[in-house]
C-alpha cells in the first residue's frame, strides 16, 4: 500500500533523513520511535509534502512522489492528528467548521458535509450538539476526539499520529486508545505513530520503525524488536524505558551486546 524507498531529506546542507525504507501494508500500524531529534516528525512531515524530498521516492498505491516539487503536494488519502488538540483547532472557528475543514476538496454539498461531520462526531463517540461549540468549551479529551473525527471525515486510507496521546492523562489515553483501535478495525485504516511510548508501541504496533540521527536504526516486526533488539541503540532504548518505568520490569541484562 505505502512503500518508501531510499528516502531522504537535506535543508541548508544538513542531511535530516537519510536513506529511509520501509512499506506499510493497509490495516497495519507501523510505530516510529527514537529519542528526540532522531527525525521522525521530519518523517512524517515528509510524507505529508511539509517538507520536499531530496533523494527516493515514496509509493502510495499506484500514486509515485519523487521530485522535490511532487513531494510536495503531499500523499493522498492521508489525514493527521497532531499532538496538542487545542493548539490544533482554531479558537475562533464552531467544531462543525473544524470538522469540515477537510472537506474542502470534496464535490459533496452543503447537506452531505453537514450530515458527514455529524456522522464523523457519532465516529469518535461524541454527541452531536458539540458542533455549535467553540475549543474553549470542550475539555482537552473531546477536542482530541475532534481532530480524530476531523481526519476521518474525510475517509483516509493511512492516518498519520504525532504523539497523539502525550497531553492526555492516563484514562483519556486509554480510552483515546479504545477509539483509535475501533475505528482501524472498523473502517479498515492504516496507522503511522510518532510515539515515545514504548508501552504504547508494543501493544499497538505490528512493525517497528527505529529512527537514530536521520537513520533507520531497525525496522522490524514488533515481537521481534522486543524480544531483543538488534543494535545496541536498540537494546539501550528499551532499557532506559524499563527503568524509568514505561515498560514492565525486566532484566536489563538481556538487551545487553556480549
Amino acid at each position: 500500500m505505502l512503500e518508501v524507498n531510499n528516502l531522504s531529506v537535506r535543508l541548508q546542507d544538513q542531511t535530516l533523513l537519510e536513506d529511509i525504507n520501509f512499506k506499510l501494508s493497509r490495516g497495519e500500524t507501523l510505530c516510529i520511535i527514537g529519542e528526540s531529534g532522531s527525525g521522525k516528525t521530519t518523517l512524517l512531515r515528509a510524507l505529508l509534502g511539509l517538507v520536499p524530498l531530496s533523494l527516493g521516492s515514496v509509493m502510495l498505491d499506484r500514486h509515485v512522489y519523487q521530485s522535490p516539487e511532487q513531494s510536495q503536494i503531499g500523499l493522498p488519502s492521508t489525514q493527521i492528528v497532531m499532538q496538542d488538540p487545542i493548539a490544533a483547532l482554531n479558537p475562533r472557528q464552531k467544531i462543525k467548521r473544524s470538522i469540515a475543514e477537510s472537506l474542502y476538496k470534496s464535490p459533496l454539498q452543503a447537506v452531505e458535509i453537514d450530515h458527514a461531520v455529524l456522522q464523523a462526531l457519532r465516529d469518535v463517540e461524541l454527541p452531536e450538539s458539540l458542533e455549535n461549540r467553540y475549543p474553549a468549551q470542550i475539555s482537552l479529551g473531546q477536542a482530541q476526539r475532534i481532530c480524530i473525527a476531523r481526519a476521518i471525515v474525510a475517509k483516509p486510507d493511512i492516518l498519520f499520529f504525532d504523539e497523539p496521546l502525550s497531553a492526555l492523562d492516563a484514562i483519556i489515553q486509554k480510552q483515546i486508545a479504545q477509539l483509535l483501535d475501533r475505528l482501524k478495525k472498523q473502517n479498515n485504516l492504516s496507522y503511522i505513530f510518532v510515539t515515545h511510548d514504548l508501552g504504547f508501541a508494543r501493544h499497538y504496533a505490528d512493525r517497528i520503525l527505529l529512527l537514530n540521527s536521520g537513520k533507520v536504526e531497525e525496522y522490524q516486526d514488533v515481537n521481534l524488536f522486543f524480544q531483543g533488539p538488534e543494535s545496541i541503540y536498540g537494546q539501550e532504548l528499551l532499557e532506559a524505558a524499563y527503568i524509568l518505568g514505561s515498560l514492565p520490569q525486566k532484566k536489563t541484562e538481556e538487551f545487553r551486546v556480549a
